[in-house]
């Protein structure tokens, strides 16, 4: 029996890359070489820097480093653009996020994502003109993987051939839907990232802040519950693996090498109760 073609998918999550590159790493050692790749907004820097072909420690540094977040700030015009995107655009963000972009290029270079094929590339982006997902598939790689990260109303959206585009998560938290139809691809994997309850919010931000996660989180387990059915119809079987560790900031930048060790863990845990049997 022949081990099965695997795909894997990076999900959404708020400075989470840290976590899916330890997750990636710890399967890379342990032999299992996916065919395709997939991520949306955090899990895209990752899925991104790992079908580059990078060496495991230069994707640690890279996702470990203050600079990456930053990067998402380091162009905004302080002032100046938070008055001009209020009044002048129609989807304002506070930070102006191109500098990520020279960021991703100072590993990637100017490479595109058609160009990846050990493993292939998909990166999903959410069109605000058309309102639909772009699986994008080709075009640069360092703007795709800035574009994906564009969380609304946090970062302005960028263009991405020629459509303006915002985080992939909207819609697609883990995205997977054009390889349920793929012949080349049996089992698909998506590594989620979640953060514990903790305590409840006591001011009226914190709680308008949890009500939006809340409400964003039901919908993406729904429509996750959805894609399940039709992986199942389409033949395809899925694995949901998930790493549950207190969210990143940029106030607690050491939190983001703990979340490298915890995804490596699971990784581990993955491939010795499922992977192991399989490969």
């Amino acid at each position: 029996m022949s081990a099965p073609r695997i795909a894997i998918s990076l999900g959404a999550s708020f400075m989470g890359y840290a976590t899916h590159a330890g997750f990636m790493a710890r399967l890379h050692a342990l032999g299992v070489r996916p065919v395709a790749m997939a991520g949306s907004s955090a899990g895209a820097i990752t899925a991104g820097l790992y079908a580059a072909g990078l060496e495991t420690e230069v994707i640690r540094q890279a996702v470990i480093s203050p600079r990456l977040y930053l990067s998402f700030a380091s162009r905004t015009k302080w002032v100046w653009h938070q008055f001009a995107e209020v009044f002048r655009y129609l989807h304002p963000g506070f930070f102006n996020p191109a500098g990520a972009i020279g960021y991703f290029e100072s590993f990637v270079g100017q490479r595109g994502i058609e160009s990846l094929t050990q493993p292939r590339l998909m990166i999903a982006m959410s069109d605000l003109s058309k309102h639909e997902t772009l699986f994008a598939t080709q075009g640069p790689l360092a703007r795709a993987m800035a574009v994906s990260c564009c969380v609304p109303m946090l970062f302005s959206p960028m263009e991405f051939g020629g459509r303006l585009c915002t985080d992939g998560g909207v819609a697609h938290e883990t995205p997977l839907d054009p390889w349920l139809t793929d012949d080349s691809i049996d089992h698909i994997i998506l590594h989620r990232i979640t953060q514990p309850a903790g305590k409840p919010p006591l001011l009226l931000p914190g709680k308008l802040l949890s009500t939006i996660a809340a409400s964003h989180e039901l919908m993406g387990r729904q429509i996750l519950a959805d894609r399940m059915t039709l992986a199942r119809i389409h033949g395809k079987k899925i694995t949901i693996t998930t790493t549950t560790h207190p969210r990143p900031s940029p106030l607690f930048p050491g939190r983001l090498k703990s979340g490298y060790a915890l995804g490596e863990a699971t990784a581990q845990q993955l491939f010795d109760e499922e992977l192991a049997a399989l490969l």
